[in-house]
């Protein structure tokens, strides 16, 4: 700590000791975001000015190309970093600021996370051009507010939403590219990955995850639940395939007017996002694993329930991990359905058991509600609740991404 500044009492250290560890956060970022600038301006150079990189005599023909590989083996030996890297730096750089022009700008002034403007770049490359604007303007804030994963999920939304591109058209296409492949590891281990339509791996991670469940349930097991993930996988793969307990199965969520084609609205595959309506439709019709939900065309909102009981009904807990997917602490990503469903207002306070009251919580921030000096209230007009650290700072909970 500064020498400087030695305060005496434990709040005041422990503000000053948040205060540092924002300014050093904001300092990496403008950093990374400089590192992207002056990355992408040397090989924007090098096409420009060939000749810093290439022998006079060899200035022919396709040069450029030659001018801009030996300007990235040139960053690559200074900075330690594979020449892919370096491309990848710039690439970054470029995207945002041909196309997400504001989000760059807030991200050179270190407003915006490195891993956020590095997903809004990867999101925007595929967008057409008339979409840009918007998508700059609409991801800003989520980019400054946003933890890594609860933005790209955001961030992935928005591009759906506003795709000129039907995305039926872009999924048959995307599709041609599914694939599995693997990658060998330390220690004999290794990883497998599957590229895969949206859908499928939601039926599959649901599958993997009922027979994980009831197998964590049985008295001598001592297997943890990714453990049993990994094995049900295998199992499943190699042809063993113990039977699924019933009582798991995933929401989809389809706006009434689209069903009916007057709509536009996306449907929504729980832990998914935006799906195609044709899938839906398909899903709704044959998967009798889905929960099938109607929004209102103009609320989206549920129907009362009855508050005067303490345990919210299975409806409420269905519709609260639907449309809450993750704890409700900003950047939390754990998922609702293996969250504890807490009072806002404590029950033991007057609190009542409503969908406004509840919201999902997983065992260590509902902890840190009881036990710590962290505190949560809906207060009126704000859309989320209210979370205040032990030292005073304010946010509220992430908004729902769909």
């Amino acid at each position: 700590m500064n020498s400087l500044f030695e305060p005496t009492l434990p709040d005041t250290r422990a503000v000053f000791g948040m205060a540092e560890a924002e300014v050093a956060q904001r300092t990496i970022w403008r950093a990374s975001a400089e590192l992207f600038r002056a990355a992408d301006a040397v090989l924007r150079d090098a096409v420009r000015h060939p000749e810093v990189y290439v022998d006079e005599q060899n200035l022919r023909g396709d040069v450029t190309e030659f001018a801009v590989r030996a300007a990235v083996a040139d960053l690559a030996v200074r900075l330690n970093l594979a020449e892919s890297t370096v491309r990848d730096y710039a690439h970054i750089a470029a995207t945002l600021r041909e196309r997400l022009p504001t989000l760059w700008a807030w991200f050179r002034e270190g407003e915006v996370s490195t891993q956020n403007a590095r997903a809004a770049a990867e999101l925007a490359v595929e967008l057409p051009l008339e979409c840009w604007p918007a998508f700059d303007e609409q991801l800003l804030g989520p980019a400054r507010t946003l933890a890594p994963a609860r933005f790209r999920v955001k961030a992935r939304a928005l591009r759906e939403k506003l795709h000129t591109i039907p995305l039926a058209e872009r999924k048959a296409a995307a599709a041609l590219q599914r694939r599995v492949w693997s990658e060998h590891d330390r220690d004999g281990m290794g990883w497998l990955y599957a590229y895969l339509p949206s859908e499928s791996i939601a039926q599959v991670t649901t599958q993997v995850d009922s027979l994980a469940f009831a197998l964590f349930t049985e008295q001598d097991e001592s297997r943890t639940m990714g453990q049993l993930r990994a094995d049900v996988l295998t199992d499943l793969l190699l042809g063993a395939t113990p039977e699924a307990k019933p009582g798991v199965a995933l929401a989809l969520t389809v706006p009434v007017l689209t069903l009916l084609g007057h709509g536009d609205e996306p449907p929504v595959l729980e832990g998914v996002g935006p799906i195609d309506l044709d899938t839906a439709r398909r899903l709704a019709a044959k998967s009798p694993s889905f929960t099938r939900l109607l929004t209102h065309p103009v609320t989206r909102q549920v129907v009362g329930m009855d508050a005067r009981q303490y345990r919210p009904t299975v409806a409420m807990k269905r519709w609260l991990t639907i449309s809450q997917p993750t704890c409700d602490l900003p950047g939390c990503g754990r998922r609702a359905v293996d969250c504890d469903l807490d009072h806002t207002h404590d029950w033991a306070a007057g609190g009542r058991t409503t969908i406004a009251n509840l919201a999902p919580r997983c065992r260590p921030h509902h902890s840190l509600k009881h036990q710590t000096k962290w505190r949560v209230d809906r207060r009126p007009g704000n859309q989320q609740p209210v979370w205040t650290s032990p030292t005073g700072h304010q946010r509220e909970s992430d908004p729902p991404p769909f």
